[in-house]
């Protein structure tokens, strides 16, 4: 029988994720709001991904904790180690302003992926479970998702229009994106590409996170067996 504080931790968490996609939600609104000349099927389909981690968030913990109490407890961990390198590496373009950065993003993703297959791979190797690792892994790519979302479009109002955003776009190619789009109003491209970018990320984050959950599951189940 479970002790009767243990659903403290999915509820809390709960609480927390559903507040995470209603600021996320809030910020790509936003973006329409400052710049109405932006796609309105970009900022819906941005909506429309976030609506659906809402759903996520009001539906699963509960029932990922009551599978497994470990999986929300290793999930909350290696998806805020992962949310903070995403949002580390979008602040430190804007302090260090590099002139290409292409090996920070490398960097980034490369980190984060592994930290997505260090989840699955300790699920793994404490429930002898592959699926328990996947849903952990996909739980800490659900996290460090909405904290990315949250950071890059924070960061992008605070600093809209100023030279040091100008740096960094630049940095990331995004005037020779500008360029081969053919729009005629920068404002309303970098905005639909953070909204593009919103959707894909949110979306491919799961997905990236459901296979190297099975592949670091596979590998900590077989770790397990063999330390036994």
């Amino acid at each position: 029988m479970e002790p009767a504080d243990s659903s403290v931790l999915p509820n809390c968490l709960q609480k927390s994720l559903l507040i995470g996609v209603l600021v996320a939600l809030a910020l790509v609104i936003a973006g329409r709001v400052f710049v109405p000349a932006a796609s309105l099927l970009s900022t819906i389909a941005a909506s429309a991904i976030l609506l659906a981690y809402g759903a996520m968030a009001a539906l699963c913990p509960n029932r990922l904790h009551r599978r497994h109490p470990d999986i929300l407890r290793w999930a909350m961990i290696f998806g805020l180690l992962a949310g903070a390198v995403f949002a580390g590496e979008i602040i430190l373009e804007y302090v260090l302003l590099p002139t290409d950065n292409s090996h920070y993003g490398m960097v980034e993703f490369g980190t984060v992926f592994g930290l997505y297959f260090a989840s699955a791979f300790v699920s793994a190797l404490r429930s002898l479970s592959i699926k328990n690792a996947v849903f952990t892994a996909v739980a800490s790519a659900f996290i460090a998702s909405l904290v990315w979302v949250i950071t890059v479009l924070a960061v992008f109002y605070a600093f809209r229009g100023s030279p040091r955003q100008v740096l960094v776009l630049r940095a990331e190619g995004d005037y020779e994106d500008f360029a081969r789009s053919g729009m005629s109003d920068f404002n309303a491209f970098i905005v639909e590409d953070f909204m593009g970018a919103t959707f894909f990320h949110l979306l491919l984050g799961l997905l990236v996170a459901a296979v190297l959950g099975v592949l670091g599951g596979l590998l900590g189940k077989a770790a397990a067996r063999f330390q036994k």
